[in-house]
């Protein structure tokens, strides 16, 4: 009877427990799935959708926001991806335009004279990357910022994305 009773409390506490992101679960399918299209491409692990990691996006997308959207990483030690737009995005765009700096890196060790043209990129597809949270705020102008967090982080100087 008290294991039954400990369960129902554990169930109760962790359902309240709502995710704070502005992303449907459609839409966080979706940042996975497109996500998981590029890291296929390169051979590396499928990426697994974090409800922390998610958080703690949506709040720095929130802050980005607030702040006139100006596109600036957090002190996170996570990886972070940071997408701005004057339109309503998908999901899949926001990473394809993450993904469009693949045509500057070539496999070779990650260095910091090029990491600019292609920082977003190797996050998204980096071998030890295991989970991904994104959130999306709207700035007063109507404009939107996009955030994913990464864990474990990467663009590692001198180690290879993949």
């Amino acid at each position: 009877m008290k294991l039954l009773i400990l369960l129902s409390l554990s169930l109760i506490l962790f359902s309240g427990a709502k995710v704070k992101t502005s992303l449907t679960q459609e839409e966080q399918i979706q940042i996975v799935d497109a996500h998981n299209k590029w890291r296929t491409q390169v051979k590396v692990d499928d990426l697994q959708w974090s409800d922390e990691l998610a958080t703690e996006a949506q709040k720095w997308a929130d802050y980005l926001a607030k702040k006139g959207c100006k596109m600036k990483h957090s002190s996170t030690e996570n990886g972070e991806n940071i997408y701005w737009s004057n339109y309503e995005s998908t999901p899949s765009e926001v990473v394809d335009d993450w993904a469009s700096e693949k045509k500057y890196y070539n496999g070779s060790k990650v260095k910091s004279s090029k990491i600019l043209k292609y920082g977003h990129y190797t996050q998204l597809v980096w071998h030890n990357t295991k989970y991904v949270g994104c959130g999306r705020a709207k700035c007063k102008n109507g404009e939107e910022i996009w955030v994913c967090t990464y864990s474990p982080s990467g663009n590692y100087l001198g180690e290879k994305a993949y």
